[in-house]
């Protein structure tokens, strides 16, 4: 599947949340539209033992589960919390 971009809306810098599909497992990613048209993920240095950066970069992801049907499940209870 191609990853799909859902633009925040009334963002200043075209911000958004892009759902990706990789190898079999589904995740949000945070990321943006570029001036180009094309839509660029945020990249971080997560922390290593010592508390320092690791060398390198990966995307903003947070994580939705192992297939579709799990990545479905855990975006309905996010959406309860927030209808109530």
């Amino acid at each position: 599947m191609e990853d799909k971009f859902f633009e925040i809306p009334d963002s200043k810098y075209s911000e958004g949340i892009i759902l990706e599909e990789y190898q079999g497992s589904w995740s949000l990613v945070s990321g943006r539209t570029g001036t180009d048209g094309k839509n660029y993920k945020k990249w971080g240095f997560p922390q290593g033992k010592d508390k320092e950066a690791i060398g390198k970069a990966i995307p903003w992801k947070i994580y939705l589960g192992p297939s579709r049907k799990a990545a479905i499940d855990m975006l309905r209870k996010i959406a309860m919390e927030l209808k109530e």
